[in-house]
């Protein structure tokens, strides 16, 4: 796929960009356990903020495919800077750009295209994870407000948030069908996060859990109301592009690019490991999986950008890129050999990161079971 010149400008300016300023900390992120927010502060300062959305709230207006380039850059030098941007440059902004009132966008938008505050989408429960139907966060009316009690688990940048997206259960009606979402603000009474969550990876991420006790928010606040989970799933399917996927690219590459690093500079039985004939060919395949999947996830971007949007598209390039991050950076770590397993080199690090992700954003066997519906609906046809 043939990038345009200003797509290919945005993709080395962030590169340059992150390699400079986000990678010499990346590593004391993941061991501190400490969200880099300052780096999404410098990428707001040099316009790579609230890319996609319109210049009326402070965006420039770009598709997903600008968004997917600057998450894969990110990635390369600080997976947890990649994840908190598609966090705030993600599904929350992007619902209330698309189902949000008018009030709604003026109040968020243009802050969050600034990083002057930062977005959160609050979805997984004990029960319910791909099981969007079994929400059990409970939002009831009370006059002017809503009043949520309930809590909920795995939500990535809670630590740092500023306007969490919640997925709530507004009626009695069984299934999504009762399902809807809230806006909730930090720092609103009856509403708290709780401790940060030890996780294998992208530690750096402030996850942890949210708990609602006779929280109270505005009636205005609600985004979305039971009986259009629809219209927010088809959201999340176009986030799920420009999120995981990408940084799946992003870690793989940087994984590969230290691999032949390490050849070329590592020696035993008198020559350069890079000369063996079978470690070549463990790169030629690394290099050949991760063009795979960039294909994949650059043309599920661009289809959705020309409005050709395709649930099965979708969950065969995250699916794909999930399953080739695992692999590559698998194999830097054993051809880095004992170097591979310390935490004073960066090939650990990348495997932790990239485990995460065939979880998140739906687990790789939801995604197969989406993909087989759609080709036995006919919906999707190869």
């Amino acid at each position: 796929m043939e990038l345009t010149q200003e797509q290919r400008l945005i993709r080395d300016t962030v590169h340059a960009l992150a390699s400079e300023r986000f990678a010499p900390g990346a590593a004391a992120a993941d061991r501190q356990y400490r969200p880099p927010l300052d780096n999404l502060k410098v990428l707001a300062g040099h316009g790579y903020t609230g890319i996609f959305l319109p210049e009326s709230y402070g965006g420039t207006g770009l598709g997903l495919l600008e968004t997917v380039l600057v998450v894969e850059q990110l990635a390369r030098s600080c997976a947890n800077t990649a994840m908190l941007y598609s966090c705030t440059d993600g599904a929350t902004p992007r619902a209330i750009l698309h189902i949000g009132s008018e009030p709604l966008r003026q109040r968020y938008l243009p802050a969050f295209a600034k990083a002057e505050r930062y977005a959160a989408w609050s979805m997984s429960e004990a029960n319910a994870g791909s099981d969007v139907g079994n929400v059990q966060t409970r939002a009831v009316g009370d006059g002017q407000h809503y009043v949520i009690n309930g809590s909920k688990l795995w939500c990535t940048a809670a630590q740092v948030a500023d306007v969490f997206l919640v997925l709530v259960r507004l009626t009695d009606e069984p299934g999504m069908k009762g399902v809807g979402a809230v806006l909730v603000e930090r720092g609103t009474p009856g509403f708290s996060v709780g401790k940060h969550l030890d996780l294998l990876g992208l530690r750096g991420t402030g996850m942890a859990e949210l708990v609602f006790q006779d929280c109270r928010v505005p009636a205005e606040n609600l985004l979305l109301p039971a009986g259009r989970m629809k219209d927010l799933l088809q959201v999340l399917d176009a986030d799920r592009i420009t999120g995981n996927p990408p940084i799946c690219l992003g870690l793989a590459q940087a994984a590969l690019g230290h691999a032949v690093q390490h050849l070329k500079d590592r020696a035993q039985f008198g020559r350069p490991l890079a000369e063996n004939q079978g470690l070549q060919w463990k790169l030629a395949d690394m290099a050949m999986d991760i063009e795979a999947a960039r294909a994949l996830v650059y043309g599920a971007a661009q289809a959705i950008d020309q409005g050709r949007q395709s649930v099965a598209q979708v969950s065969i390039a995250k699916t794909y890129a999930n399953e080739m991050a695992v692999r590559v950076t698998n194999q830097a770590m054993q051809l880095a050999g004992a170097y591979g397993l310390s935490e004073e080199y960066p090939f650990e690090r990348y495997f932790r990161d990239a485990r995460g992700m065939s979880i998140g954003y739906g687990t790789t066997e939801i995604h197969r079971n989406s993909i087989a519906r759609e080709l036995l609906k006919g919906s999707y046809l190869v």
